[in-house]
């Protein structure tokens, strides 16, 4: 079984066209209504979707972890993860099934960023850099929320984030676990205003707390940063 888990707040005008597509490539998708006070569920539901509704808005981080956690209970082969607000073409969810076909545990998609804001490009330059260099990984496009899980694995993703701290949370859980990772590049069509140069500040701070960090930890850092770029 492979399910599509589309968290949504006000998508009314979205949420229809989403839900369709992902279902022809998906088994089951489900949207985690966070709360919208518009159609969003009335019309996820009329698209064919599993709707799980929040009483009370969340966040993106508490909805996603709400769509894990009914995913667990389902126990699919696969479980992606595609934003609700047409940013994210569900045509590429094919390729993301075909590299967890290969034997990855996580496949993020990578976002061609040409079209957004210059100051958007350089947070995310930033914050994707943070992110690895904590995490220990090598992924591209940390804050994309457009992913796949291999679901066995799902278990093992401790994520405490009720907001978009959500994005580097699961990739720091990635690289905790050393599970085999890889990007594929995606299409973005549009650009929908997200995450703030604030909220990446924010995320940095909450891996940093997130990490079991000692004073030798952050000299072991340091003497590794000098060695590969000076």
């Amino acid at each position: 079984m492979i399910i599509a888990l589309i968290p949504a707040y006000n998508e009314e005008k979205t949420v229809y066209t989403i839900v369709r597509e992902c279902l022809r490539y998906v088994d089951e998708a489900v949207v985690i209504n966070d709360a919208s006070f518009d159609n969003t569920a009335e019309m996820a539901k009329k698209a064919g979707a599993k709707v799980i509704n929040h009483d009370v808005n969340k966040g993106l981080g508490y909805a996603i972890r709400t769509g894990l956690e009914y995913a667990k209970k389902r126990k699919p082969a696969i479980v992606i993860t595609i934003d609700a607000d047409g940013q994210h073409e569900p045509e590429d969810i094919p390729r993301f099934i075909g590299k967890i076909n290969e034997g990855y545990d996580f496949v993020l998609g990578s976002r061609n960023l040409r079209k957004y804001p210059f100051i958007k490009k350089i947070g995310n330059f930033f914050l994707n850099k943070f992110t690895n260099f904590i995490s220990g990984t090598n992924l591209k496009d940390t804050e994309s929320g457009f992913r796949a899980f291999r679901g066995s694995i799902l278990p093992r993703f401790y994520l405490i984030s009720d907001r978009y701290q959500i994005a580097t949370e699961i990739v720091f859980e990635v690289g905790r676990n050393n599970l085999k990772a890889a990007n594929i590049p995606i299409k973005s069509p549009i650009y929908v205003k997200g995450v703030r140069v604030r909220d990446g500040i924010q995320s940095f701070i909450f891996l940093m707390r997130r990490k079991d960090r000692t004073m030798l930890s952050y000299i072991e850092d340091l003497k590794y940063v000098l060695k590969k770029y000076l």
